[in-house]
């Protein structure tokens, strides 16, 4: 009788333990949809949702995936740029910081003039800030609306840096194949404008080394007091225009590529 008693023991602890484990998982996904903070997956993930949760919608399957993806990649791409408009806004007013000191101890060439076009560039940031922060909300509720996923205002990306898709191919015959010459004229279309994104894309890329190695020069000459107050606002402003540049030229070829994707399919 003792045995017994000790296994029906175990049981219900065993029970116990496994309904808590339940109630926590329970507890933690009610949060979420109550408008927590929910990580969104993958595009690979996102697409499926949207084609089933549309599929008795007037829209294509095509045309969902379609705009999932241009939904996510805008919530990528502004995130980046986001990220841009903080670091050179935190950028800014330790610059400010270190003229405010300069000036009030008459060191150096710092006026106010160089200290308000300092303010002035970082008003321009928070301004960056504040735009950024609302177009990325409203493309969460976008993508929430096309799949179902339960988005926040705080909703985080799992991949949150935008990188160019794979596509190398870069002639009508390596997209449409044999019969390249039969294809529609929007697909052609569709194509070049690939090609043209992939171009702007290449010197997008050089821009962005060579804007960075701009800015750690300023930056450095500035810190040991050697620098000019207007030759770093004019770098901050430069990395601002070229960094975020190079975010859009990467969501505009990722774009190309799907709308090319979405003629082909149609």
């Amino acid at each position: 009788m003792r045995l017994i008693s000790s296994r029906q023991k175990l049981s219900a602890v065993f029970k116990y333990c496994f309904l808590s484990v339940i109630l926590l998982v329970s507890t933690v996904h009610s949060s979420e949809a109550g408008g927590g903070a929910f990580t969104i997956p993958p595009l690979d993930k996102i697409i499926p949702l949207a084609i089933e949760k549309n599929q008795n919608s007037s829209k294509s399957a095509s045309e969902n995936k379609y705009l999932a993806a241009k939904y996510y990649y805008q919530i990528q791409f502004k995130t980046n740029q986001l990220g841009v408009a903080e670091e050179v806004k935190k950028r800014f007013g330790t610059a400010i910081e270190k003229a405010d000191e300069k000036y009030e101890e008459g060191e150096g060439d710092i006026s106010q003039s160089d200290i308000t076009k300092l303010k002035l560039g970082r008003t321009g940031s928070e301004h960056d800030v504040i735009k950024l922060e609302h177009a990325i909300h409203i493309a969460k509720l976008d993508l929430a609306e096309l799949t179902g996923l339960d988005l926040s205002k705080e909703s985080t990306l799992e991949e949150d840096t935008i990188q160019p898709v794979n596509f190398p191919k870069k002639s009508f015959k390596e997209v449409f194949g044999k019969t390249h010459r039969a294809s529609r004229l929007e697909e052609k279309k569709a194509f070049i404008k690939v090609d043209e994104a992939r171009a702007q894309l290449d010197l997008a890329k050089g821009s962005r080394k060579i804007t960075r190695a701009l800015l750690v020069t300023e930056l450095a000459n500035y810190d040991f007091g050697i620098g000019d107050p207007g030759d770093l606002f004019q770098a901050l402003i430069i990395y601002t225009r070229v960094l975020s540049g190079y975010y859009e030229t990467v969501y505009n070829f990722n774009m190309a590529v799907a709308e090319l994707n979405r003629e082909v399919a149609n």
